[in-house]
């Protein structure tokens, strides 16, 4: 494919439609759990916006980059719908399939990682200090899950480790794993540690955001890449 051909303006359309799916589902799903519905069709709601990502990510990368970034949000839709179904264990399930999910995309950050910038251990050190203030935070409240509750915490910092190590200095990858901690910690802290008012809606909405931010500053990135 052609530099033109992969900057043209058809190309930028084409990702417009579904965005703009991504976006109405999420707001639908997000109003929807704010109105206080409970029903199982609402965990098939909730993956819709995740799935568009999955659409985008598949038409729109390539190579292991595609592969492993379609597999993480395979994992995060798995821990979607295992977060949203009451079941026994459910939320220890659903931890395990984002602790996955997170793992992959590190992994995917990893191949083209460059460490011992000055960047690099700027974000690096605000993201274990915010780490460590979290596990300070919540494990002491999380009675037997403290020890996958921590192995969590390992690796969502790891991911966003690997996303501020990212060669290209993606401010996208490194806000969306920024957001991705936002989100998780909403999680931990009206779980663990005090009710966090909206918080259903904060975590949604940071959830998703980090998500499309992950996915996009990836696509940025692998096109920069195949045209250099």
């Amino acid at each position: 494919m052609s530099e033109i051909a992969m900057t043209s303006p058809s190309t930028t359309t084409s990702k417009s439609a579904p965005l703009a799916v991504f976006a109405v589902s999420a707001l639908v799903y997000i109003a929807l759990r704010a109105a206080g519905i409970e029903a199982l069709w609402m965990a098939a709601l909730k993956i819709v916006p995740i799935a568009t990502l999955f659409w985008i990510a598949a038409t729109s990368l390539a190579g292991l980059t595609r592969t492993l970034t379609l597999v993480a949000l395979a994992f995060s839709a798995t821990g979607d719908v295992l977060l949203a179904v009451p079941f026994a264990n459910h939320f220890v399930f659903g931890l395990g399939a984002f602790l996955l999910a997170q793992l992959t995309y590190a992994g995917n950050f990893l191949r083209d990682a460059q460490v011992g910038s000055r960047r690099f251990m700027l974000r690096g050190t605000a993201l274990v200090l915010a780490a460590l203030l979290l596990g300070r935070q919540v494990l002491p409240g999380a009675g037997e899950l403290a020890l996958p509750v921590a192995f969590y915490i390992v690796a969502i910092v790891f991911m966003a480790l690997s996303a501020a190590a990212h060669r290209s200095g993606s401010s996208l990858l490194f806000a969306g794993a920024v957001t991705f901690m936002v989100s998780d910690a909403l999680i931990a802290l009206d779980r663990f540690v005090d009710p966090v008012p909206m918080a259903g809606m904060w975590i949604m909405l940071t959830y998703y955001g980090a998500q499309a931010l992950l996915v996009m500053g990836l696509i940025r990135t692998d096109l920069a890449a195949r045209q250099a």
